[in-house]
């Protein structure tokens, strides 16, 4: 955060020998007056990356955020992918419980994402995915075995009985 009116410190002394560290020229700073009534605050700017290369998950972004008159800013963005599509599939055609286990894992991705918490994003995730892979093979297995079932019961389970 910069505080108007700061001038930059003052170079060290030369003593015998020492370089002297490197000390960048800033542009004189413009003392801002105070807001005038019905005056507005100056807007910042946001230059995100440039159109057509948008970042995909698991990667870092970069962020530059300037008002005028202040020194830009730079965040570092990252977005870990929280598996929420396949959940909501494994919670309505695989196995319900770990479906809703899933969602509740990828619910904690996406905060954990918006709070800028890198590492339980990544671990709420890991969680996810796995809950997500195990509900998916329960579900096929579970498909499998029931048209199995129901192939046997009318060929060879019904005719028996009715002889």
């Amino acid at each position: 955060m910069a505080t108007q009116g700061a001038h930059p410190p003052p170079a060290y002394s030369e003593k015998g020998g020492e370089q002297q560290p490197f000390q960048p020229q800033y542009p004189p700073q413009q003392e801002q007056s105070p807001l005038q009534p019905g005056q507005y605050p100056p807007q910042q700017q946001q230059y995100l990356p440039q159109q057509g290369y948008a970042p995909g998950y698991g990667q870092v972004t970069s962020v530059v955020t300037a008002t005028p008159g202040v020194a830009p800013t730079m965040m570092m963005v990252s977005h870990v992918n929280d598996y929420m599509g396949f959940s909501i599939f494994t919670f309505l055609c695989c196995c319900f419980p770990l479906g809703i286990a899933a969602i509740v894992s990828s619910c904690e991705a996406q905060d954990a994402n918006a709070r800028g918490d890198v590492v339980r994003a990544q671990a709420a995730s890991g969680r996810a995915k796995t809950l997500n892979w195990i509900a998916l093979g329960l579900g096929i297995a579970a498909w499998v075995f029931g048209i199995i079932f129901l192939i046997l019961w009318f060929t060879v389970f019904i005719p028996s009985w009715w002889g």
